[in-house]
């Protein structure tokens, strides 16, 4: 895991052009290996968890609509094209001949192109944002911490609360 996701959560974590990240109780760049043992959770954190699970909720709450889209778009491309096949049929039982009827084929194909479109920024936003979430809930994990939040809740602050997630025998 890489060193900086620890700093972005950690209430430590200070920031200068010339250098980047560094730790502020060490005034060094953090060089632990697994774990760093003076990281501490509070509103940076808050803030991160509250913005890559916001992220994730409005993803989720898209889904429908992308998929609705999509099958919406597909349908109106392919019936776009059977209605072209009758045309073509038909135009060329009366003895004509032209190219509107290729035309009408490559408007249905592009009203099908059209409905991958949103599907597909939505799978590539899906997977960004999910693997984000995984990233920050393993580091989480990682120091035994596990977070609530509530959506309601404007202020990240608040929103989010955090538990230490496993109980520690001595």
């Amino acid at each position: 895991m890489e060193i900086s996701r620890h700093c972005s959560f950690c209430e430590h974590k200070e920031f200068d052009f010339s250098t980047g990240n560094f730790c502020g109780l060490t005034k060094k760049k953090a060089d632990f290996s697994r774990k760093c043992p003076k990281i501490t959770f509070g509103n940076n954190a808050k803030e991160e968890i509250a913005r890559i699970n916001l992220e994730y909720q409005a993803l989720k709450e898209q889904k429908t609509a992308v998929i609705s889209h999509l099958i919406l778009y597909i349908l109106i491309g392919l019936a776009l094209i059977v209605i072209d096949i009758f045309a073509t049929i038909a135009i060329f039982e009366a003895g004509w001949i032209t190219t509107y009827t290729l035309v009408g084929f490559a408007i249905g194909m592009s009203v099908i192109g059209y409905a991958f479109t949103p599907y597909i920024k939505y799978t590539n936003a899906n997977s960004v944002v999910t693997s984000e979430k995984k990233r920050m809930d393993d580091l989480l994990q990682l120091y035994d911490y596990g977070y609530e939040i509530n959506f309601e809740d404007e202020n990240y602050q608040t929103a989010v609360t955090f538990h230490r997630s496993k109980v520690k025998l001595r």
